[in-house]
């Protein structure tokens, strides 16, 4: 069967598993975490707890050496727990596989296994050998995918883990932190750690999140998205310096770039035919709709054919970067100032 997370942390609470469990999805860091709440809550507290957890690194071991561990006896308790991280299923041989599946389908009581992956993607829509695989374990115990959070979703994660940790933070502060960190939310709590040990017992302000959170390239080539829509030049350059300085590749922020605009020329578009912007993100398989929410926002005053003619201006760009030996700095410089022109040309015309 297929589970969500709400119904694996009611087996957990109440320590009735599935033999079998297979954690994955786009929130790798909620994989790690369950995979070790259940082997916690399987072996913790008992004395010889160490003898009946065992991990295997599925890059390093083979299917014989899991079923070897499946099969020994847990030391003097009802249970044992085995957990396999990273087993790519796509990548092992036929025999291999139908060995793993054949092992999971006659599972002893005394277990309970945990596949889940962090580094390894499982394409259980096209690849056969994982929808097998996820076919085997839905038989035989319980499938937990763990899409990436919403936004909304986030922000009441950040709240909470900041209330946890004796502080405060507005969700205002916590999308503030969203925006300039990413999404993924391994790289969130992190950035909270840090800001709940700066702000001690008192609140998280938006001069924290800014004078030690990450900034990651989407958050600063946004901000420069902004500044060329404000048509001004000396905040785009500084950012652009602040780029360059933190040595990113040119390419890389020409292509998020480009992404923001086509961003806003899908929102514009949608907005113009009286489509929700946000109902294109399984379209355009956005990992979350908030992206698509600001540009809804920013495009509200752009003409959709001056759009058009930034992507242009992006696309030729993209061009030149590519395939000449132009200074790729001086090209990325000359694109920011064709825009805010275009931008500031539209405005007054």
């Amino acid at each position: 069967m297929n589970i969500t997370e709400s119904e694996l942390k009611k087996h957990i609470s109440s320590s009735k598993f599935e033999k079998v469990y297979f954690l994955y999805g786009e929130e790798n860091y909620l994989s790690a975490h369950y995979a070790g709440l259940i082997a916690s809550k399987v072996v913790g507290g008992h004395p010889l707890a160490e003898f009946n957890y065992q991990k295997f690194d599925g890059n390093d071991c083979t299917v014989g050496e899991i079923q070897d561990a499946v099969e020994a006896l847990p030391v003097m308790a009802e249970r044992k727990c085995v957990v396999v991280r990273d087993f790519d299923v796509s990548s092992a041989n036929s025999a291999a596989v139908e060995q793993l599946n054949s092992m999971i389908q006659d599972l002893p009581e005394s277990v309970v296994l945990v596949f889940w992956l962090d580094a390894v993607n499982a394409d259980v829509k096209k690849n056969s050998k994982w929808k097998g695989f996820l076919a085997s374990v839905e038989k035989a115990g319980a499938s937990v995918y763990f899409p990436r959070k919403t936004q909304s979703e986030l922000v009441q994660i950040l709240c909470k883990r900041a209330q946890d940790r004796g502080c405060t933070l507005e969700p205002g502060n916590a999308k503030y932190l969203i925006e300039r960190a990413g999404n993924d939310l391994r790289l969130l709590l992190g950035e909270m750690e840090k800001l709940c040990a700066l702000a001690g017992s008192g609140e998280i302000t938006r001069e924290h999140i800014e004078s030690i959170s990450v900034q990651n390239l989407e958050a600063s080539v946004f901000d420069l998205s902004k500044a060329i829509l404000k048509g001004s030049y000396a905040q785009a350059y500084r950012i652009l310096d602040g780029l360059f300085a933190q040595r990113e590749e040119p390419v890389a922020i020409l292509a998020v770039l480009s992404n923001a605009y086509a961003d806003m020329y899908r929102a514009k578009v949608a907005l113009s035919s009286g489509v929700r912007p946000e109902a294109l993100s399984d379209d355009f398989n956005y990992r979350s709709s908030f992206r698509l929410t600001n540009a809804a926002r920013d495009c509200q005053r752009i003409p959709l054919k001056l759009l058009r003619k930034s992507l242009e201006i992006l696309a030729q760009a993209d061009m030149k970067l590519k395939s000449t030996g132009a200074d790729k700095r001086i090209v990325l410089e000359q694109t920011a100032a064709k825009l805010i022109l275009l931008h500031r040309i539209g405005e007054s015309a």
